[in-house]
């Protein structure tokens, strides 16, 4: 009888902590203030994707030398953004997305800072541009090249024919090791 008066309460709560949840993500208009009624307990604020829903894909590319703009032996650019596979259990547990997300979130960030006119010290001083830096160089196709750079490209599926790429941010020559320095033509 216990158990059974405990699923009750239990199943009665959840139920409850779920329509308050969905009020309270109801748009601005409709939503009610909920905070009176739930005595303190938290709701979540989930708003998905809202109001700034994703257009685009941030795609990481790079191409290596020997870190001279002069020097006419650079690759070409490759794409080198990760692949994230998906499965019916990530819904319960994705611990391999972290680590995509996270270069994910700084590749954003630096996307924000360029299209904000953030002045280029500023940027390539910045956490993101350090954490892609070294993302980049551990996602470089082997090579017997002395340097890298990276350059972080926005796809918009949806676009028009001829307007579905947009150059955000071409970074500066890095050294493959991190040790190494790179020459002076550096820009």
């Amino acid at each position: 009888m216990l158990s059974r008066t405990m699923s009750g309460v239990a199943m009665c709560a959840l139920s409850l902590h779920l329509i308050a949840s969905i009020l309270q993500n109801t748009p601005d208009s409709y939503n009610l203030d909920l905070r009176k009624f739930v005595g303190g307990w938290t709701l979540p604020g989930w708003r998905f994707f809202a109001p700034n829903p994703g257009v685009h894909n941030v795609h990481l590319l790079v191409r290596t030398g020997s870190g001279d703009q002069s020097d006419s032996s650079m690759t070409d650019w490759r794409d080198v953004t990760p692949q994230v596979g998906h499965a019916w259990t990530n819904v319960l547990l994705n611990p391999k997305s972290r680590g995509p997300k996270a270069l994910f979130d700084a590749m954003q960030q630096l996307s924000v800072m360029g299209a904000n006119y953030s002045a280029l010290e500023w940027i390539f001083g910045s956490l993101p541009y350090e954490l892609v830096v070294d993302a980049s160089r551990g996602l470089l196709p082997p090579g017997n090249d002395e340097a890298f750079q990276f350059l972080l490209l926005n796809y918009f599926p949806s676009g028009e024919a001829g307007k579905r790429m947009l150059p955000v941010l071409v970074s500066k020559w890095h050294a493959i090791s991190p040790t190494a320095a790179v020459g002076a033509s550096n820009e």
